[in-house]
């Protein structure tokens, strides 16, 4: 059984979010800047061809960016104290693998004239990168990258809201419905068919962490 439409729908949100913006700058903060740098490497590699080379290079701008065990965390929630290290390690490389496709895949249903970055807040130790994207429909979306600053002052992206909803939210829940009504080894074959389905992604950096990821895959919380 695949995985239900509510995970393809929730990760294809994300396509709307990798377009640089390329009118005028505006004031911004380190962690704007940064999440700024990414996204731009990230399409202009992705826009000069899909060869091996770049392929590399996209995943390697996507490991810096995001926070992958922090977001498989959140998409496991309580699943994922009940995981040992090996689990954890293999369930990061999967979500990240799986996101990472989604995200990549549809830029092109995005405006690249008219992508903004609106500014950002910060929320305790977090910073939130408010951006806006408009379709080539013409329809205007909301998405807020919600980032954490880690090691050597990088901020890494851990969450997206669009449109005021989680990612990482929507996930947890229709990973505890496969979890609930399956087990949790029936949710990882499902991620596994699909990043196949998506022609096999691997991951440039394997697995996808540094020391602050992998001290949260081991430690138990």
């Amino acid at each position: 059984m695949r995985l239900r439409m509510g995970v393809l729908g929730v990760t294809v949100a994300t396509m709307f979010v990798i377009v640089p913006y390329v009118g005028p700058p505006v004031l911004a903060s380190e962690a704007t800047d940064q999440i700024r740098a990414a996204i731009d490497q990230m399409y202009r590699l992705v826009a000069t061809g899909s060869t091996a080379e770049n392929r590399e290079a996209v995943r390697k701008a996507a490991d810096r960016m995001f926070d992958w065990a922090a977001m498989a965390d959140g998409a496991l929630g309580q699943h994922w104290r009940e995981r040992t290290p090996d689990e954890r390690a293999e369930f990061v490389r999967l979500f990240g693998d799986v996101f990472e496709r989604a995200y990549l895949s549809k830029i092109q249903l995005a405006d690249a004239e008219r992508f903004a970055y609106l500014g950002d807040t910060i929320e305790g130790d977090d910073t939130v990168v408010r951006t806006q994207i408009t379709t080539n429909n013409g329809t205007v979306i909301p998405v807020n990258y919600r980032a954490r600053m880690t090691q050597g002052r990088t901020w890494r992206v851990y969450d997206l809201d669009v449109s005021s909803v989680s990612l990482v939210a929507n996930y947890r829940t229709q990973f505890g419905t496969i979890i609930g009504r399956s087990s949790y080894p029936e949710l990882v074959n499902r991620l596994k068919a699909l990043r196949e389905q998506h022609g096999g992604v691997k991951s440039a950096t394997t697995p996808r962490s540094n020391q602050s990821a992998r001290q949260k895959i081991s430690s138990d919380h």
